[in-house]
């Protein structure tokens, strides 16, 4: 049955008057939330006849579906950039990126200052050999300017069959070009590891924090250790982040029971995760390497690390992605990404907008020499130095050029 808003407010309000003659603290604080209430069935009952408005005056037919979806967008513009409204195929396609594939070209995307920002390209991706940078502003996508697009509706027109093109229209400082890019099949590799035999130290590249990434972080420890390496070299570059829990069990491998990270949601309400006793638990040291790509669920376990003092950060301070996104399935197979709350690393520092400042600052540089790798060099010798020294070398001392 449908109600009557006006008549209903209006009998909310003669009720009122009647009952005002004498009111008690508790009758003033229901007054007021009365008041609120008559608040909110006017703005419904605004927005409903907006609605029929549209619907009926406007110069061409507008499907009541694509009016509703934009309102619901528009709300979610004025939560975060991180929230959002995903329909039932776009849903279905964060769940397949999740498992590690899909058809793209391998970038993560966030909206920051009303602008649509690129977060990081995924190693070995079109995106990336592209030469797509963190912190690249996308103007363009085919044409179509990015200006008020949603991140979703960003992801859904670059994503594609195999073998299509996608044209960006790249702003990077002052500089503006436009690249074509064909669209692949994204298999990530989630956990790549390379021995170096001359070295008593190993290195391993984790991409995503996606399904299986801890085991598959746990069994590259593990195979270091029983190759007799005496530290590790973990490459956390231009690694969006991705699944909260697989953080703290990849957090595990470094620290037995311990908090890794607490999470306050609205009302002051704090959750701690601490670390799974039953993972592997390496005692190597480790030198994490991060850059503006480092967020999330990455700069959560470098933080842990640090915090642990299991080991120390190089490179670039990370994205600053302090929040987390909880997903809410809808009856039409629709689902809502809402951000619940925000993530304090194990020492309690906040993450939010600063990022994490790494403890030997290396600048990735723009058009390397022989493909050279300044930062992975550097940690190479900070970890050397730690092995033959037993200590960190001071990072004012310590010969970073």
């Amino acid at each position: 049955m449908k109600i009557n808003i006006r008549k209903f407010i209006l009998g909310l309000v003669i009720v009122s008057v009647i009952a005002g003659a004498a009111l008690s603290p508790a009758v003033e604080a229901e007054q007021a939330q009365l008041d609120e209430d008559i608040k909110e069935y006017a703005s419904m009952e605004n927005f409903e006849n907006i609605l029929n408005i549209i619907q009926e005056y406007y110069v061409e037919e507008v499907e009541e579906e694509r009016l509703l979806k934009g309102a619901i967008e528009g709300m979610l513009r004025e939560v975060d950039r991180y929230s959002g409204y995903m329909t039932e195929e776009e849903y279905l396609d964060m769940q397949e990126e999740m498992e590690g594939e899909y058809g793209g070209i391998g970038i993560i995307i966030t909206v920051r200052d009303g602008e649509l920002t690129i977060v990081s390209p995924i190693s070995d991706t079109p995106g990336d050999e592209a030469g797509l940078k963190a912190e690249d502003v996308i103007a363009e996508i085919d044409g179509e300017t990015t200006e008020d697009m949603t991140q979703q509706r960003a992801v859904d027109i670059m994503r594609g069959d195999p073998g299509t093109e996608v044209e960006l229209t790249i702003e990077r400082g002052d500089e503006e070009f436009k690249l074509d890019i064909e669209r692949e099949l994204i298999d990530i590799p989630i956990v790549e590891t390379e021995m170096y035999p001359e070295m008593d130290i190993g290195y391993i590249s984790v991409s995503q924090f996606l399904q299986e990434t801890a085991d598959k972080l746990s069994q590259a420890v593990k195979e270091m250790e029983e190759a007799g390496k005496r530290g590790l070299i973990i490459d956390f570059r231009n690694n969006p982040g991705g699944i909260l829990q697989e953080s703290v069990e990849v957090s595990s491998i470094f620290g037995d029971d311990e908090i890794v990270l607490s999470i306050k949601q609205r009302d002051d309400q704090e959750h701690v995760f601490r670390a799974n006793p039953d993972r592997i638990n390496t005692e190597l040291p480790v030198v994490v390497l991060t850059n503006r790509g480092s967020a999330s669920a990455s700069e959560i376990v470098a933080g842990f690390i640090r915090d642990q003092d299991k080991g120390r950060l190089v490179g670039e301070s990370t994205f600053g992605k302090g929040s987390v996104q909880s997903v809410f399935p809808l009856d039409d197979g629709s689902a809502l990404r809402l951000t619940t709350a925000q993530y304090y690393t194990s020492g309690e520092n906040p993450i939010y907008e600063d990022g994490l400042e790494p403890d030997y600052v290396v600048e990735y540089e723009d058009d390397p020499i022989e493909e050279e790798d300044l930062q992975m060099d550097k940690a190479l010798e900070i970890l050397s130095s730690y092995l033959e020294e037993n200590s960190w070398p001071d990072s004012e001392e310590f010969d970073l050029e």
